[in-house]
């Protein structure tokens, strides 16, 4: 028998007697036309194996991914809350999908921020155990960690290891864990919002934009805080971290507010006054729930290194 490469499946293969009509290949029922009415599948025929059609395909589908992210991403930054209203009026097909949006915004953010040299999302150990209100008992915690798995503080070589393995654990878990900063700032808008008649779901996906833009925002601080720092360096006037940590947490939650009013403004079509009153807010709620995200990024960083 001849072991030969079989030949892939065709249209003509699929035809039944009736030349218009043809068998899906991936459900099996009958259909017309060039795709199949019941799974969207599409007809076949031998110009779909060839090496051009499968390039033009290729180059199709990239540039369309390509576009909805240029779109989306343009839309995220120009026009606050804009995504969300889209969504839930059902215009969906020229934008990525809330989740997408989020997660694309996190991979940038995770993949461009090492190169400026400042970290905020994933502190190292020593940023938790300078904090003014933390640090005794970070100390603690860690000491009392440190015990648990035979190490000892005493010992430079021991705790360097577990300082970097700490940071190296905090990268990875801050991917994710940004993920629950935005549906923990999705229960407070569905507080300040109780009496509108609106899905919860309504409220995550406000957050997963808002934070999705954030990323992009906090990336940007870093990028001109580390130019700042360098600038400075040349200058003889090196800009001191007490300072960095100042200015970019006041331009951090200074952006994150001024976005608020806007997106809330447009989505939740609040007036001037309650916006301003409600971005207030949500701004002192972001900042107290980033804080809340570090503190249990350290419990679980550190109870997991």
């Amino acid at each position: 028998m001849n072991k030969g490469i079989h030949k892939p499946l065709t249209v003509e293969s699929e035809k039944s007697t009736l030349d218009s009509t043809w068998t899906c290949i991936t459900c099996g029922q009958h259909a017309t036309g060039n795709f199949c009415a019941h799974c969207g599948e599409k007809r076949r025929g031998d110009h779909d194996f060839s090496l051009r059609h499968v390039l033009a395909e290729a180059a199709e589908a990239f540039f369309h991914i390509d576009s909805k992210i240029f779109l989306t991403l343009k839309t995220l930054i120009t026009k606050p809350g804009k995504l969300t209203a889209e969504f839930f009026l059902g215009r969906r097909k020229p934008y990525m999908s809330p989740l997408q949006t989020f997660f694309v915004c996190n991979l940038i953010f995770f993949v461009l921020q090492p190169w400026t040299g400042l970290e905020i999302l994933a502190p190292p150990l020593r940023a938790y155990e300078n904090n003014f209100f933390l640090n005794g008992a970070v100390t603690r915690l860690v000491d009392q960690r440190l015990a648990n798995k035979h190490l000892s503080r005493n010992n430079p070589e021991q705790f360097r290891e577990f300082s970097d393995r700490f940071e190296r654990v905090a990268h990875l878990q801050a991917k994710s864990l940004i993920l629950v900063l935005a549906v923990m700032m999705a229960m407070v808008i569905a507080i300040l919002n109780f009496r509108r008649r609106v899905y919860f779901s309504q409220h995550i996906v406000f957050s997963l934009h808002v934070y999705a833009w954030w990323l992009l925002w906090l990336l940007a601080i870093l990028v001109v805080m580390s130019l700042a720092y360098v600038l400075s360096r040349v200058g003889g006037h090196q800009i001191g971290p007490a300072t960095v940590d100042s200015v970019a947490t006041l331009l951090e939650f200074g952006g994150l507010g001024t976005y608020l009013f806007f997106a809330d403004r447009r989505f939740y079509e609040d007036r001037l006054v309650p916006g301003l009153v409600k971005g207030l807010v949500l701004t002192f709620c972001g900042f107290g729930l980033f804080f809340l995200y570090r503190f249990l990024l350290l419990f679980s960083v550190l109870y997991s290194t």
